[in-house]
């Protein structure tokens, strides 16, 4: 009897996965502070090198009694009625149109690579949201050898310098090896 009160007075949590769920994205190399860091594509959140990134609800609301005011939402991230969150995808595929394509906002380097999502993880078509999330291995891609040049040569070897400190592999590599997967 005394053991039925406790399981009720403490509700079980068990975390739905044990390991990190591994995933691909691709970031925006760009600089904070002086240093060569990963952002996000639309976010824009900085990737600090060697500290996890903790996912915000971006999204605001405004209150009804007083429209004037807007309040951040309070929900746990990620929440399923929003797409708040780290995103990342199952396989290099779905990523590659925004490696390869158009600068959004401003023309920068992007690199693709495997992340390690954990915490509140939400499963969506064709990947995860997360709580939290790290790079686990970068790819810098090579530009086609016709653009590449000294110059871009020495840049690209300074980009894979710069990302060192976030201490996971980091190469260069032809942006075809993954359409091959």
């Amino acid at each position: 009897m005394a053991v039925r009160a406790l399981e009720e007075a403490l509700p079980a949590v068990v975390p739905d996965l044990v390991e990190p769920v591994e995933a691909w994205r691709v970031w925006r190399v760009g600089m904070s502070d002086g240093q060569i860091v990963l952002k996000s594509l639309f976010a824009g959140s900085v990737w600090e090198p060697a500290v996890p990134l903790a996912a915000q609800c971006g999204h605001r609301h405004r209150s009804w009694w007083r429209p004037w005011r807007v309040k951040e939402n309070a929900h746990t991230v990620p929440d399923m009625d929003c797409s708040c969150g780290i995103y990342g995808v199952r396989t290099p595929a779905p990523a590659l149109p925004y490696l390869e394509g158009p600068a959004f906002v401003c023309r920068s380097e992007r690199v693709i690579g495997r992340v390690a999502l954990w915490g509140d993880v939400v499963e969506c078509q064709g990947g995860w949201r997360a709580s939290r999330a790290y790079p686990i291995e970068l790819f810098v891609p090579a530009p086609a050898t016709a653009q590449m040049g000294l110059g871009r040569r020495l840049y690209l070897d300074e980009i894979v310098l710069a990302l060192e400190v976030y201490r996971v592999p980091v190469d260069v590599v032809d942006s075809a090896t993954f359409t091959a997967e």
